[in-house]
């Protein structure tokens, strides 16, 4: 046999070697792409993109296999149905993109049957992670981690009395009461509260009575949205600014992708949050660089991409943990617990015992930068726990 010959069919096998070894797992990618915040699951299949160009489609011996799925928002029956489909016929080893808390709560059962890891990208509601299922993570929030540290900076830049106005469901009570527990155990006085319907609410007649009650400033929470952006433009209508009545709440008020929808009433709004595309670090700007030049920069990054990126991430590395072996749930789980990334938002961390995320909170105010309104961090307050 000729040297050539020989070199020729080393190299066959060795081919073949490495088809054989790269074992498929398939990651179900189970998120919103309609309904009230069906730009997330644009902003995921982007992030998923720019993974992909600088991952390519094998990691270690493992070739990944992406099955979309609509959850439609929130919506835990049609979750809990699709989330069976992926598991149990699909075959799907890992599912991430799992967004709204009603829907993290129908799949817990599902994925602790399946032994299936779930990456949560888009429920920022507290005790829905390890304490439902061990086999979640969150790459996310919560929204007591977020609207605390409003409230401690709120107090130390003399604001004294709140009126407190959320969207009526779970989260919005949760924000609502992280906040005041916050706010007068610093000595804080909440004049009243509001609680808004999530469907077609009328914020005008709020604003009234706001007004009336001469508080220093509004506290707000709600969903990224139709609701974010009305509630900005009856505060902005309402000459509530003009008699010093500052508007400050969690980031979801002022979230990249409704920016420009909401235009000035946005401007000098204050928001506690975990990420901005202005983040002063290089991996943000090379993150932001790459994203905007793959996908384009009609949609704006938001904590969706950011969240996505992290995940997708995180299962990079715990894949490449498992390299040569078969792929394992429980070892997965066990290697991304107390895991420490870099992050294009800063420094994360996954809990070792709740898997939830541990993350640095940036207090942001919307001014405009060349012409584009965007949020700028002021201040920061460092790996705030989750609660």
């Amino acid at each position: 046999m000729s040297p050539i010959t020989r070199a020729a069919l080393i190299s066959a096998s060795l081919l073949a070697a490495t088809a054989v070894q790269a074992e498929p797992v398939k990651i179900g990618i189970l998120t919103s792409y309609s309904g009230i915040t069906a730009t997330s699951g644009q902003q995921t299949d982007n992030a998923i993109k720019l993974f992909l160009q600088e991952n390519g489609d094998t990691i270690g011996d493992k070739k990944l296999e992406f099955v979309r799925r609509d959850s439609t928002g929130p919506n835990p029956d049609v979750v809990k149905r699709l989330g069976q489909e992926l598991i149990f016929r699909e075959k799907v080893q890992i599912l991430h993109g799992i967004d709204f808390t009603p829907n993290v709560l129908a799949l817990a059962p599902v994925l602790t049957e399946g032994k299936t890891p779930g990456i949560i990208t888009g429920a920022a509601t507290s005790g829905t992670v390890a304490q439902k299922s061990p086999y979640y993570a969150r790459t996310f929030m919560t929204l007591s981690q977020i609207s605390r540290p409003m409230a401690q900076w709120a107090l130390k830049n003399n604001i004294k009395k709140i009126y407190t106005v959320v969207a009526d469901y779970a989260p919005g009570h949760e924000s609502e009461g992280a906040f005041i527990d916050e706010f007068t155990k610093g000595g804080g006085t909440v004049v009243d509260k509001l609680r808004v319907p999530t469907r077609n609410p009328e914020f005008s007649p709020y604003m009234q009575r706001i007004r009336d009650a001469k508080p220093d400033a509004i506290f707000a929470f709600m969903p990224v949205g139709e609701l974010s952006v009305g509630l900005l433009q009856a505060y902005s209508a309402s000459g509530l600014a003009q008699v010093g009545i500052k508007l400050i709440g969690t980031g979801d008020l002022t979230d990249e992708g409704y920016l420009d929808a909401a235009g000035n009433a946005a401007l000098g709004v204050v928001t506690a949050f975990i990420y901005s595309n202005t983040h002063d670090s290089q991996m943000n700007r090379d993150f932001i660089r790459k994203y905007e030049a793959l996908n384009g920069k009609d949609l704006r990054i938001g904590i969706s991409s950011v969240a996505t990126w992290d995940g997708l991430n995180l299962i990079r590395d715990a894949l490449l943990a498992q390299n040569g072996t078969p792929f394992n749930a429980d070892a997965f789980m066990k290697f991304i617990a107390g895991r420490k990334m870099e992050s294009p938002r800063g420094p994360i961390q996954i809990d070792e015992k709740s898997h939830d995320i541990i993350q640095n909170v940036y207090i942001r105010r919307v001014d405009r930068i060349d012409g584009t309104l965007q949020n700028v961090e002021i201040d920061t307050i460092p790996n705030v726990q989750p609660d």
